[in-house]
């Protein structure tokens, strides 16, 4: 029998005050090692002294930025230094880098505070007798505790700021599609000039210097404000033009219809050495990058090996509703016509190139028929809306003649587009092929996520994004059938990380798998052209995976995944391009099966829980490596979420976490799967998606909420234990998790978090269960004014298939009140699915 979802109808009733307490006393980080924590407190005081030095004799005013790297047993919110000696009254956090590495705003007056804190912290150890634990434990001053947290201290410097040379950099903005300029994100924004007399002299003769060096270099500058998609995250555009202009400085933001004709780029490497040396060294600025460049994350398709002559296209039945979803590319052919339901027409058709998107628009409409249900699961037929934006790179001067300012210019008319087909056709699923020719950073939110994911967030929207191509050079070997071998050759591989903007927060990106029936290779196992992860460090992407084709070509089947030319011909091709459509295919489907508007959390939910580790990455040697290159997995159809046999139960708890609140849903477990003394066997899963705040000023600490959910068992003494494990807890665990661990194994501050266990011999004392919602904000961080949605998803199931769980399940919650109802149906009840 077919058992669908339930969403619960009533979680408000589940809310209570939110328990105070965690995060531990003071820790003494050289507990009786009173003589290396002398050395440890001297070797502070001479940092700081040195940086005071410099700062004191800077010509740009004394306000600088310091690193403040914690030890690895210290990144925990609890640790931080920042109550007795980096107090925000003093020495504020502005930032962040790397995991552990605060960035704070210091001057040497400042510092000298800090520095009497260091020398205040007691010498010796000192105890005290815990009643608890019925013995003598370390007792640390704050000045001990937070002084012993800190590793060392740096001056922020020209190192931190650019990773390329001169040379490099003329080369790469002589591209046209790069529009040329630098792009500089300052420590704080810039005022405009009528609101310096509000500034202190310290920070106005640091705007002052940064405003005034720029004319100093008597070269052709163009400087432009980039729009501030997060107001706390200053961006410049900094361009040496050939024009007689002198220095030009826009310091507001400016808008891609606002933006002037550019002048042409000046290529000359003494210029750009003088401005970088300017820029390395003056302390506003945080970071100068080369800017990304647009490319398709599949190769050229080219007619060769064909399948069918002409694809047997579904009819449209305009009678009844299809499931939707836009296609931001390049353009799709009129071939698939019938399906298209819009375009967002800004190309000229000679600057169209219509073989990506069409191959990939051919998949959502016709991939079943063409390619069978094991790779396309999805019945076909998908209306599209055309969201043609992308010139064809092949083409000179194309992508720069649109977008002269290059990718904000790119991203704004993507924002248009996508509010369009948002407003006027309901259109929530997006699939994005494309890819910025940057690799994800570990310690950096990218200014291209940061965008993705505004535009995804306006417009309660989800975007598919492909992982990326490795390059032919690059390319590993196919995947082997020995474990030992595959880890090898991932030991051996280079230049195969993610590309940006993978590593969004907001959005979802996939990897690609071999398709079955392939004899060249392993069928669902990573494609050796998929690019992998983690992308940033507090995350793990990519998110999913799906068949994008073999990398290895066959002598009948190519790379075994068919779809369409512009004229309709049935072709191969590979790529992470054509995985990414498939599973937005499913979200689209899933959307439409859903009445009202399911949430973006519900949405992305639903397709990492039901998502299973494909079969040639089970062995447990390979499950360290797993989720950097599959996610959490290939999601199945639509129709199998949604609906599952009555030996289980899924239950949807949809809402938002509001301050001083928690989530406490306690429940029975199912009668049928209870044994005698109450112990509870079966499988349990849990999958958490959250919509957290985001900061990207600090680095890999950009999530400033942590979600958590945990299922409990209630044991003797009316205590509470959590009985799963996060879906990648490393084999052992010989002492209790640091902060470190919890990030990199069970993805605390993750905005998704999957747990699972099965009890195949039943577990515990009691049959009473709670789903536990609470959250953690960052040290200095505030919850935000409307709380953080999230969406939790619970199945409880019997691993033989037996069992009535549905059923028992359904009754004992409507016994204690709890309303439920099938997801499909539930907006008609309840304001947010």
């Amino acid at each position: 029998m077919a058992s669908p979802i339930q969403i619960v109808l009533n979680p408000n009733n589940y809310e209570e005050a939110r328990e105070a307490g965690g995060g531990g006393g003071r820790k003494d980080f050289f507990a009786h090692r009173d003589r290396e924590f002398e050395a440890h407190k001297a070797a502070l005081i001479d940092q700081i002294d040195a940086i005071s030095g410099v700062l004191s004799a800077q010509a740009q005013g004394p306000i600088g930025y310091v690193k403040v790297i914690l030890k690895r047993d210290a990144w925990a919110k609890s640790h931080r230094p920042v109550g007795a000696l980096f107090r925000s009254d003093r020495v504020p956090v502005v930032g962040g880098g790397d995991l552990g590495v605060m960035i704070v705003e210091g001057s040497p007056s400042a510092l000298t505070v800090v520095k009497a804190g260091i020398a205040k912290a007691e010498p010796q150890t000192r105890m005290r007798y815990d009643e608890k634990k019925r013995k003598e434990v370390p007792n640390p001053s704050a000045q001990r505790s937070e002084t012993g947290a800190i590793d060392r201290i740096e001056l922020y410097g020209a190192s931190d700021k650019r990773n390329f040379s001169v040379e490099e950099a003329v080369v790469w903005l002589s591209n046209p599609m790069t529009g040329s300029g630098y792009q500089v994100e300052l420590f704080d924004v810039l005022p405009p000039r009528a609101e310096w007399d509000r500034l202190d002299p310290a920070h106005r003769r640091l705007v002052e210097s940064f405003v005034v060096g720029f004319s100093a270099l008597e070269q052709n500058l163009s400087v432009e404000r980039l729009p501030n998609w997060r107001q706390r995250l200053p961006m410049l555009s900094v361009r040496l033009d050939q024009a007689n202009d002198g220095a030009v400085l826009r310091l507001t933001s400016v808008s891609s219809k606002e933006r002037r004709e550019l002048a042409p780029f000046d290529p000359e490497v003494q210029h750009h050495s003088r401005l970088l040396a300017f820029l390395d060294t003056h302390p506003l600025v945080r970071r100068i990058e080369l800017p990304g460049i647009v490319v398709r994350s599949a190769r050229p398709v080219t007619p060769g090996r064909i399948r069918p002559s002409q694809a047997v296209m579904p009819v449209r039945d305009s009678r009844r509703t299809h499931p939707r979803m836009g296609v931001i590319d390049g353009g799709i052919s009129p071939a698939l016509a019938d399906w298209v339901i819009d375009r967002w027409d800004v190309l000229a058709d000679e600057d169209m190139d219509l073989s990506h998107g069409t191959f990939i628009g051919g998949l959502t409409v016709a991939g079943a028929g063409i390619n069978g249900a094991e790779t396309c699961p999805e019945p076909d037929g998908t209306e599209l809306v055309d969201v043609a934006v992308f010139p064809n790179e092949q083409k000179a001067g194309a992508f720069a003649s649109y977008y002269s300012g290059g990718l904000p210019q790119f991203f704004d008319e993507m924002d248009a587009a996508v509010a369009d087909a948002r407003a006027r056709h309901g259109v929530r699923v997006f699939n994005m092929s494309l890819n910025i020719l940057q690799p994800a950073a570990p310690d950096r939110y990218s200014p291209h996520a940061v965008r993705l994911d505004q535009i995804a967030e306006e417009n309660n929207a989800v975007v598919f994004i492909s992982a990326g191509n490795i390059q032919p050079q690059d390319l590993r070997p196919e995947w082997p059938a020995d474990a030992a071998t595959a880890l090898s050759n991932l030991a051996l591989a280079r230049n195969d990380g993610l590309l940006t903007p993978a590593e969004s927060a907001r959005n979802v990106a996939v990897a690609a798998l071999n398709p079955p029936g392939h004899s060249g290779c392993q069928p669902f196992a990573p494609a050796r052209f998929s690019r992998r992860g983690p992308g940033l460090r507090s995350g793990g992407k990519p998110d999913l995976a799906h068949i994008g084709g073999a990398g290895t070509q066959h002598a009948t089947l190519g790379h075994g995944l068919f779809s369409i030319l512009p004229d309709g011909t049935v072709v191969d091709g590979c790529g992470t391009s054509y995985a990414s459509p498939l599973i937005a295919k499913t979200a689209a489907v899933l959307d439409h099966a859903i009445e009202g508007e399911v949430s973006r959390e519900t949405l992305i939910g639903l397709l990492v829980h039901h998502a299973e580790i494909p079969e040639p990455l089970r062995p447990k040697m390979l499950a360290p490596v797993a989720r950097h290159l599959v996610g959490f997995g290939m999601p199945p159809s639509a129709e199998r979420i949604l609906e599952t046999g009555d030996h289980s139960i899924t239950l949807v708890f949809a809402s938002r976490i509001q301050h001083g609140q928690q989530i406490n849903f306690r429940f029975s477990w199912p009668a049928s799967l209870v044994g005698l003394g109450g112990k509870c066997r079966g499988r349990a899963k849990l999958t958490l998606v959250s919509t957290p705040p985001l900061d990207a000023r600090f680095g890999s600490e950009f999530v400033r909420v942590n979600v958590n959910a945990v299922l409990q068992q209630e044991q003797d003494e009316g205590k509470w234990k959590g009985r799963l494990d996060p879906l990648y807890l490393p084999s052992s665990r010989e002492s209790p998790a640091v902060e470190a661990e919890l990030i990199e194994h069970d993805l605390k501050w993750s905005p998704v978090k999957v747990h699972a266990k099965t009890f195949p011999q039943g577990v515990g004392p009691s049959s009473n269960w709670r789903l536990f919602v609470e959250y953690l904000t960052r040290a200095g961080e505030v919850m935000p004014e409307g709380g953080v949605p999230f969406t939790a998803i619970l199945t409880i199931s019997d691993p033989e298939a037996e069992k009535p769980v549905f059923n028992d399940m359904r009754q004992s919650l409507q016994a204690i009140g709890t309303q439920i109802a099938d997801i499909r149906t539930a907006a008609r009840i309840t304001p947010r699915v």
